[in-house]
């Protein structure tokens, strides 16, 4: 019967995104196949650490680590089940864990890696070498996953979280792995936007799923607000705008007919080149190659359409899929830096003065004058483990760093703040202010 009501839930919440039809049937078994990729000994991931000179002072290693690639059903927009992807890290311990899940970032590539050779899931190694069970799920289409993967899509990044929580849970009886009851999320860029999409449905749509805390990381929040003064602005990864575009049109199907056609004619062969299955491109070469005014990708008359039609369909798909104007149950805390250049901290400052409107359990941590979006990944990666960790300790204040857990960040992000700066002076560049002037459209 609860299986029953949470589809109805799940159906009813992706009604509001446009959905016409839906099939109320979810699988008796979400997992569908696991593999042990990677046993990783805790004398080697101590080897691993000090090559990379990551501190076991602040990230301890008490433990080996399993590695599993995971293979599950997960619900998509119609509410029927498809096969998705993700990587399960089980700590060698006999002690429950706490269950954490990671959200990754931006990605266009197909396929992906697995273990320590992909650099995020570094973060959950980090987590599992500490006693936790942590989870990385690949979005819906990604890493041999079915369908194509919708970028910046609130309910499928959800979905495919979700469904892979609950396909773990399945498994970890089989391989002798114990919890402890406790659920963190979090996850940085798009996977800052995933992880507080993830806490939103599960609060409203998965009342069996019990969320003990979140921290979302540097996403792009308010994505019809903050972020969108990007399109007309110079910036230097002007691929989001095609994958937006391509993403929602193959889910909602906002553009009848040819969606190049939106695409001035001198780009449209390369975007269909680099988004064509099998994506192989590294986002990198792509940018080089595509103006660095967003907006100068568009014809006159989509761009126009934006400026000023609040109805158009895809300034309509900005707007729902952001994620501020709710009040969550479980402690947010939302990092981010000043000087990211890619996701505005805006758009953390708007998801707090929202969500932390109703709750008094909505925290922000806002620093990094100089660094710009990459090199403010691992300081908001300290910024939630800490706070998971006092979480998970049982702290009153889980917020409330302690003295040494403060020294710590002070220390480490006043080093590297002086050092983006320097090197913002002695290549010549002046600091960009997050607003700044528009550039007038020729």
């Amino acid at each position: 019967m609860k299986k029953i009501f949470t589809t109805l839930a799940v159906a009813a919440l992706l009604f509001s995104f446009s959905i016409q039809s839906f099939a109320f049937h979810v699988p008796d078994k979400l997992l569908v196949d696991y593999q042990l990729r990677y046993s990783y000994s805790r004398d080697s991931l101590m080897a691993f650490w000090k090559k990379n000179s990551m501190p076991r002072f602040v990230l301890p290693v008490r433990n080996g680590v399993d590695m599993y690639e995971v293979t599950y059903k997960g619900m998509w927009l119609d509410s029927t089940f498809i096969l998705a992807k993700g990587v399960l890290y089980i700590p060698k311990t006999d002690k429950p864990a706490a269950e954490m899940v990671y959200c990754h970032g931006t990605r266009v590539s197909l396929n992906q890696s697995y273990g320590i050779q992909d650099l995020e899931q570094v973060v959950c190694m980090m987590h599992a070498a500490d006693g936790y069970v942590a989870m990385f799920p690949f979005y819906y289409g990604l890493a041999g996953g079915e369908k194509e993967h919708v970028y910046q899509d609130a309910p499928t990044e959800a979905l495919s979280t979700i469904y892979m929580i609950k396909a773990c849970r399945e498994l970890y009886e089989q391989i002798g792995a114990k919890t402890s009851g406790q659920l963190f999320l979090t996850g940085y860029s798009q996977g800052g936007h995933a992880s507080l999409a993830t806490h939103k449905m599960i609060e409203s749509s998965f009342p069996e799923i019990q969320l003990t805390a979140s921290s979302p990381m540097s996403g792009a929040y308010d994505m019809a607000g903050v972020q969108s003064v990007i399109m007309n602005r110079h910036y230097d990864r002007p691929h989001y705008l095609p994958y937006l575009i391509l993403s929602y049109n193959y889910a909602y199907g906002l553009w009848p007919g040819e969606v190049m056609n939106v695409f001035k004619p001198e780009y449209r062969d390369l975007i269909r080149k680099v988004f064509a299955q099998p994506r192989i491109v590294d986002y990198g070469r792509i940018d080089d190659l595509l103006p660095k005014y967003p907006c100068d990708m568009l014809v006159d008359e989509v761009y126009e359409t934006y400026l000023t039609d609040t109805t158009f369909a895809f300034t309509r798909k900005l707007r729902e899929n952001g994620l501020t104007g709710w009040t969550p149950k479980a402690p947010v805390q939302l990092c981010a830096c000043y000087g990211d250049n890619e996701v505005m901290y805006q758009n953390t400052e708007a998801a707090y003065q929202s969500l932390s409107t109703g709750s008094s359990k909505v925290y922000k941590r806002v620093f990094g004058k100089h660094l710009s979006h990459n090199p403010c990944a691992p300081f908001a990666i300290l910024h939630s483990k800490f706070f998971f960790n006092n979480t998970r300790k049982g702290r009153k204040h889980p917020e409330r760093f302690t003295g040494g857990q403060k020294f710590i960040l002070s220390v480490a992000i006043g080093m590297a703040n002086k050092q983006a700066k320097k090197k913002l002076q002695s290549t010549g560049k002046v600091e960009e202010d997050a607003l700044a002037s528009r550039k007038k459209r020729k």
